[in-house]
């Protein structure tokens, strides 16, 4: 049952966002009844985080050996985790905590870390293996692959959504060539400069 409403309450905030979210909403998408919800969570706020820490897990990325094999498989993984109902209300609560004050503050602090933590890891190996120098622009370098990779999914449709679990290489591809002939072409003029 708790998984039940957990994805319910994912799938409900990802449709309608902060305004539109309701006990109600999730009762009933989840086939229970709202006394149920209320026993275990006491309001909207606790759901949706419960649900939220539950499903978002770290991006943990393995060492694989190389920035263009590192950043692959980070865009996979973001992609993977926005095209989930999770993903999908966390950017939902991203948007939302940006426009008004929702509460959901600290669930909006947790995804800000996890996903700074998931890119850090990746630039830092980098610079020990020597592919990025130690001045390079890490968070600019990250907000692109993850705007790159989210504008990608927003342009989706719903039916293309659910299909691109099946070639998710194959999207992100592009989007990592983009952004390493980028890093290439700013490292250059920054050696040509000196």
């Amino acid at each position: 049952m708790e998984e039940r409403v957990v994805l319910a309450a994912l799938q409900e905030y990802g449709r309608t966002g902060w305004s539109g979210f309701t006990m109600d909403a999730v009762a009933r998408r989840a086939g229970v009844g709202k006394s149920t919800l209320y026993l275990r969570w006491p309001s909207k706020e606790v759901l949706i985080r419960y649900a939220i820490v539950q499903h978002s897990e770290p991006l943990t990325l393995t060492d694989n050996g190389s920035l263009r094999e590192d950043i692959m498989a980070l865009a996979t993984s973001l992609m993977r985790y926005f095209l989930d109902p999770a993903g999908w209300a966390s950017l939902r609560i991203t948007m939302d905590e940006a426009a008004e004050h929702t509460d959901l503050d600290r669930v909006h602090a947790h995804l800000i870390a996890m996903h700074r933590e998931a890119a850090s890891t990746l630039f830092q190996r980098a610079i020990e293996r020597g592919e990025l120098t130690s001045d390079a622009p890490i968070r600019t370098i990250t907000e692109a692959l993850y705007g790159a990779v989210l504008m990608h999914i927003l342009t989706l449709t719903t039916d293309e959504r659910a299909a691109a679990v099946e070639h998710i290489d194959e999207d992100v591809a592009p989007i990592v060539e983009l952004l390493l002939a980028t890093i290439a072409a700013a490292a250059s003029s920054t050696t040509d400069a000196v």
